[in-house]
């Protein structure tokens, strides 16, 4: 019987900065592609940013930003935070990579919990 092969979870460095390149792409300073998944409760904001290659489309202008929901820009901060271009801070809950698939899962502290 063949063994299976063993994989193991690598923890990857964090992106300095991610900035919206267009609706539900977000962009890293090596130009990797990071695609949100909002998860909404009563209690709390998280995101599930997976870092896949697509195709990118033309970038969004200013017009297309006003409603967007989530921060224009995260940059990282120390602590394993992200602040975005609308100053709150999100905490990196984790932020692994599996089989080669990369994702982050961010949660939108509370403004009592900034230090």
């Amino acid at each position: 019987m063949a063994e299976q092969p063993t994989y193991r979870t690598e923890t990857p460095q964090d992106p300095q900065r991610l900035w919206i390149w267009e609706k539900h792409v977000y962009l890293d300073e090596n130009k990797r592609s990071w695609l949100p998944i909002v998860l909404k409760t009563d209690e709390k904001v998280q995101v599930i940013l997976r870092q896949q290659d697509v195709p990118l489309g033309l970038a969004m202008i200013p017009e297309q930003l006003e409603a967007y929901e989530l921060p224009l820009m995260w940059q990282l901060y120390p602590g394993k935070k992200y602040r975005g271009s609308d100053s709150m801070l999100w905490q990196i809950l984790y932020h692994i990579k599996f089989r080669g698939v990369e994702d982050m899962l961010l949660e939108l502290m509370e403004s009592e919990d900034y230090p």
